[in-house]
C-alpha cells in the first residue's frame, strides 16, 4: 500500500515546504529546481509560481492551485494531483508517470512532450490543452475526460483509455492510437488525419464530420459508430468491424475496405469512388444512392444489400455474392440502369 507523503515527510522536507509557502505569501514567485519530494502541498495556492525543474515526486498536491504556473521539466512521478487547478499551466516536458490527476482542471494547459504514461486523468478537464508529442502509453486513463479542442498531434496514446471521453474538435493529426480504447467517445469534428488507430476500439463512438483522411483503422472496432459525413478518403479500414455503423454521406473515396465487416451498416449517399471492397461483408447493408464508381467489390458479400439508386459504373463485381440484393434504379457497371427480369 502506498504511504501517505503527508505523514512520512521528514522534518527537513517540512521546513522547505513551509519556507516556500511563507516566501510565496510574501510575494516571491521563483522557486526553480526546488526539492519537494513527497511534500504535502494539499490545497496550497501557488498560482503563477515558477517551479520549473522542481522535484515533486510522490508529492501530495490534491486540490492545489497552480493556475498559470511554470511546471516545465518537473518530476511529478506518482504525485497526487486529484482535483488540482492547473488552468493554463506550463507542464511541457514534465514527467507525470503514474500521476493521479482525477478530476483535475487542465484547461489550456501545455503538456507538449510530457510523459503521462500510466497516469490517471479520469474525469479531468483538458479543454484546449496542448499535448503535442506527449507520451500517454499503456495504462494512461482519460476515461470520461473533457478534451474538447485539445491538441494531440504526433502524441503517443497507444492502448490509452479514452472511453466516453469528450474529444470534440480535438486534434490527433499523426497521433499513435493503436489499440486505444475509445468506446463511446465523442469525436465530433475531430482531426484524425494520418492517425494510427489500428486495432483501436471505437465501438459506439461519435465521429460525425471527423477528418480521418489517410488514417490507419486496420482491424479497428467501429461497430455501431456514427461516422455520418466523416472524411475517410484513402483511409485504411482493412479488416475493420463497421457492422451497424452509420456512414451516411461519408467520404470513402480510394479507401481500403478489404475484408471489412459492414453488415447492417448505413452507407446511404456515401462516396466510395475507387474504394477497395474486395472480400468485404456488406450483407444487409444500406447502399441507397451510394457512389460506387470504379469500386472493387470482387468476392464481396452483398446478400440482401440495398443498392437502390446506387451508381456502380465501372465497378468490379466479379465473383461477388449478389443473392437477393435490391437493385432498383441502380446504375450497373456497364452504365445501364438495372431492370428486373
Amino acid at each position: 500500500m502506498e504511504k501517505n507523503p503527508a505523514i512520512f515527510m521528514n522534518t527537513s522536507q517540512l521546513l522547505i515546504t513551509n519556507d516556500l509557502l511563507h516566501r510565496y505569501t510574501e510575494g516571491e514567485r521563483n522557486f526553480p529546481e526546488v526539492n519537494l519530494l513527497k511534500a504535502n502541498l494539499s490545497r496550497a495556492n501557488l498560482n503563477r509560481a515558477n517551479l520549473s525543474r522542481a522535484l515533486l515526486k510522490k508529492a501530495n498536491l490534491t486540490e492545489i492551485k497552480l493556475i498559470r504556473a511554470n511546471l516545465s521539466n518537473v518530476d511529478l512521478t506518482k504525485a497526487n494531483l486529484t482535483k488540482a487547478k492547473l488552468v493554463d499551466t506550463n507542464l511541457s516536458q514534465s514527467c507525470l508517470i503514474q500521476a493521479i490527476l482525477v478530476g483535475a482542471d487542465l484547461s489550456g494547459a501545455i503538456l507538449s512532450g510530457a510523459n503521462l504514461s500510466g497516469a490517471d486523468l479520469s474525469g479531468a478537464c483538458l479543454i484546449g490543452s496542448s499535448l503535442i508529442n506527449a507520451e500517454l502509453l499503456t495504462g494512461t486513463k482519460l476515461r470520461a475526460a473533457n478534451l474538447t479542442g485539445a491538441s494531440f498531434a504526433r502524441a503517443n496514446l497507444a492502448e490509452a483509455d479514452l472511453s466516453q471521453a469528450t474529444l470534440t474538435r480535438a486534434i490527433f493529426t499523426q497521433a499513435k492510437l493503436s489499440g486505444a480504447f475509445l468506446k463511446e467517445a465523442i469525436l465530433i469534428g475531430a482531426y484524425l488525419s494520418r492517425a494510427n488507430l489500428s486495432k483501436a476500439n471505437l465501438s459506439g463512438a461519435d465521429l460525425t464530420e471527423a477528418d480521418l483522411r489517410f488514417a490507419n483503422l486496420a482491424e479497428a472496432n467501429l461497430r455501431g459508430a456514427n461516422l455520418e459525413g466523416a472524411d475517410l478518403s484513402e483511409a485504411n479500414l482493412s479488416g475493420a468491424n463497421l457492422s451497424k455503423a452509420n456512414l451516411s454521406g461519408a467520404e470513402l473515396s480510394k479507401a481500403n475496405l478489404t475484408k471489412a465487416k459492414l453488415t447492417h451498416a448505413n452507407l446511404s449517399g456515401t462516396n466510395l469512388l475507387k474504394a477497395n471492397l474486395c472480400h468485404a461483408n456488406l450483407a444487409k447493408a444500406n447502399l441507397f444512392q451510394a457512389g460506387l464508381l470504379l469500386a472493387c467489390l470482387q468476392q464481396a458479400n452483398l446478400t440482401k444489400a440495398n443498392l437502390k439508386g446506387a451508381n456502380l459504373i465501372g465497378a468490379n463485381l466479379q465473383q461477388a455474392n449478389l443473392v437477393t440484393a435490391y437493385w432498383e434504379e441502380a446504375i450497373m457497371p456497364n452504365g445501364s440502369k438495372y431492370e428486373a427480369n
